[in-house]
């Protein structure tokens, strides 16, 4: 008897671990205060805390790392996250003999940062840079050349977002940009049917003058491609908002985009996403009454990488769809280094486009530049629109293309677009009105 209800008491005791272990337990501070530690002395300009830990074991092990916060003073950044959770496949982490994390699950992102740049607009002088940093660290801490079993491999299947914003300030000018997501999914398994990704964003930006809003909603179904590619098909993309006192709308959609983690300066550099697609097409509107000026984009081929990566784009259009409806077709490099467009002719089959003119602009050039073209114009987002200007504009336009001498032709090494020569227009009128 007594026997008998010691065996009955040890497999309650074992199934009571067993579901313990399964809903989740807190792991000691003493397991992992180390490894917090080593992680403040690698980087000791930056601040980490992390209140708790939580592991739970199935054939689907999670790891939840609660209230995290990471502050840089040099920076003058911070970043907190409620938790993230982190869900690896026990199977395949037993056969390649190293932790494979599947799924990435964040909660309570919250990422501030204050700045002495220009954030009347957006502009990555003026955006945080925390994030990113520590997501370059952690992917580089993957890439090791003799990974142990505690070495993590990210191969993900799904990646979530629930309450991430972020706020960057210039406080002196009373500037803020804002960025808040609504809702984040990525989801790509062995069950194409529910392969999906879902983004609801709204960006605001806030100056005395000026309250501009808008929201982006973006949906596409997702499939796994070559060298650990992931493929967005069928995408679609809605903006609506107020910016720079108007009301705007515009849409996008894309048969296909490629997506993948490249390395700059042949590996040597830092992480970037590198992006190729086809078949794009945009529109734009803004709805400023009596007028509603109207701008259409394509390119059937383009390739290139963010942040500040070259890009080449071939068989593009640009078409003003208002008024006197003109439209030019060409390719592009663009250098990333050098800001510098190189737009050539094209002629694309069906369309009524005009060939660019082969030229060479340069983005936001200085205003004495001894090597601009006097006969061709400025090309300005200005006052809310694209306008052509005989002169360099005397304010601060949040993008100017200027256009240059010819110079030997920039291949393939860049982004590759190509307007053309635009509609001469009176000095600050909009361009194709």
């Amino acid at each position: 008897m007594h026997r008998a209800l010691t065996g009955v008491a040890a497999i309650l005791l074992l199934l009571s671990l067993i579901f313990i272990l399964a809903h989740g337990v807190v792991i000691p501070r003493f397991f992992w205060e180390h490894r917090l530690e080593a992680i403040r002395n690698q980087y000791p300009d930056q601040t980490f805390q992390v209140k708790r830990v939580v592991l739970s074991l199935s054939l689907k092990p999670q790891l939840i790392v609660s209230e995290i916060k990471i502050d840089n003073p040099t920076r003058r950044e911070n970043t907190q996250l409620g938790l993230i959770r982190l869900g690896m496949d026990a199977v395949e982490s037993f056969k390649q003999g190293r932790l494979l994390i599947d799924s990435i699950s964040l909660k309570g992102l919250m990422v501030q940062a204050e700045k002495e740049a220009d954030c009347s607009y957006i502009n990555l002088d003026c955006m945080p840079v925390l994030p990113l940093a520590l997501t370059a660290r952690a992917w580089q801490s993957t890439q090791v050349a003799n990974p142990g079993f505690l070495t993590p491999e990210i191969d993900l299947k799904t990646l979530e977002l629930e309450q991430a914003q972020f706020i960057a300030r210039n406080t002196a000018a009373q500037q803020e940009i804002s960025g808040k997501l609504e809702q984040f999914k990525f989801q790509l398994g062995n069950a194409p049917k529910n392969n999906q990704f879902n983004l609801g964003w709204q960006v605001a930006v806030k100056t005395p003058q000026a309250n501009n809003q808008l929201y982006i909603a973006m949906n596409a179904k997702t499939q796994a491609g070559a060298k650990n590619e992931i493929v967005l098909e069928q995408l679609k993309v809605d903006v609506s908002g107020k910016w720079n006192g108007f009301p705007w709308t515009g849409t996008a959609e894309q048969d296909l985009l490629a997506m993948r983690l490249a390395q700059a300066k042949n590996g040597q550099g830092a992480p970037y996403l590198k992006l190729t697609g086809e078949n794009l097409r945009t529109y734009v509107r803004r709805d400023d009454l009596p007028e509603t000026h109207q701008a259409a984009f394509s390119a059937q081929q383009f390739t290139g990488g963010l942040p500040a990566q070259d890009w080449v784009l071939n068989k593009a259009e640009w078409t003003y769809t208002h008024e006197n409806a003109q439209a030019w077709t060409f390719n592009m490099n663009y250098a990333a280094a050098e800001r510098l467009l190189e737009l050539k002719p094209e002629t694309i089959e069906g369309s009524e486009g005009i060939p660019a003119e082969p030229q060479l602009r340069e983005i936001n050039c200085a205003v004495d530049t001894s090597n601009i073209r006097k006969d061709k114009l400025y090309w300005v987002w200005q006052e809310g629109w694209f306008r052509t200007l005989v002169q360099h504009p005397q304010d601060n336009s949040s993008l100017v293309l200027c256009p240059l001498l010819q110079q030997p032709s920039l291949g393939a090494a860049g982004l590759g677009a190509a307007f053309d020569k635009a509609a001469v227009s009176p000095e600050g009128e909009p361009a194709g009105t």
